[in-house]
């Protein structure tokens, strides 16, 4: 029966799958039979819809609910995969788990290129390699940011958050506990030559987007990437915009969420 479970969302019509908690009767027993019968264990899904469609994906309910339906942030992995070129080189700057690593190989990069320090989501990504081997995602483990040096990184509650101490984003939040990370520029890793220039960067570093940027300031001029970001408040929206702005590139905004006492949004930045 868990089984049946599982693989019925793939029954579900794409186009309604973003409307079903908004039927009556439906999405409440779509929410009982995933709180109380599907919520037990993880499972290998192959999601079956949106642009990450064909992925082979470690799943757990009710964490996964969207990766597990085809409907995870899709309006913003539509565009980045609209992006992608056939053989493009992409960057996945704090992968997690790398759902959106996984729908930019789909959509026809050469090698997905994704940084993340977190154990945990570094051993996630392992997983999804050995279940989709014919994707090129490569793991690169450590952090992006401004600096050539190793920083302390708090370890937050939810498994998709890491902060470097010196961040000034959410200060107050409560971490679980400290590591210790290599953090690196893009500029030094591209000018050493340890990994080739991009296409496509996307960016979701939990209040270190600026960071991230200020360190690709040659890969912004000279190479002229498209650009996706989650800024994590007002503050950095504005200040991540200037910047790409000053570059020459163009922006436009998405879909905007709560996060904390702050607003989220992604962004998107073309280049001229």
């Amino acid at each position: 029966m868990k089984k049946l479970l599982r693989s019925s969302v793939n029954a579900i019509p794409s186009g309604m799958r973003n409307w079903i908690k908004y039927i009556p009767g439906l999405a409440e027993t779509q929410r009982w039979l995933v709180r109380n019968i599907l919520s037990d264990e993880a499972f290998i899904h192959t999601i079956n819809s949106g642009p990450a469609a064909g992925l082979r994906f470690e799943v757990s309910l009710p964490l996964d609910k969207a990766i597990w339906m085809g409907t995870y942030e899709s309006e913003f992995t539509e565009a980045i995969c609209k992006s992608v070129g056939r053989g493009d080189v992409c960057y996945d700057i704090g992968g997690y788990r790398g759902y959106m690593s996984g729908a930019m190989a789909l959509a026809g990069a050469s090698s997905v290129i994704v940084f993340e320090p977190l154990p945990a989501n570094q051993e996630a990504l392992k997983r999804l390699c050995r279940l989709n081997p014919g994707l090129s995602i490569e793991l690169k483990p450590i952090a992006i940011g401004n600096l050539d040096n190793t920083f302390r990184l708090r370890v937050m509650p939810d498994a998709s958050m890491g902060k470097l101490i010196s961040s000034t984003f959410q200060v107050g939040a409560t971490a679980t506990g400290e590591i210790e990370v290599p953090v690196r520029r893009l500029d030094s890793l591209v000018q050493r030559q340890e990994i080739p220039p991009p296409q496509v960067v996307k960016i979701d570093v939990e209040g270190a987007e600026l960071d991230v940027l200020c360190g690709a300031n040659g890969i912004l001029s000279d190479h002229r990437p498209h650009i996706f970001l989650e800024a994590h408040s007002a503050a950095l929206d504005q200040a991540c915009s200037q910047l790409l702005i000053s570059h020459g590139y163009e922006i436009r905004s998405l879909e905007s969420y709560p996060c904390g006492e702050e607003q989220a949004r992604h962004l998107i930045a073309s280049p001229p």
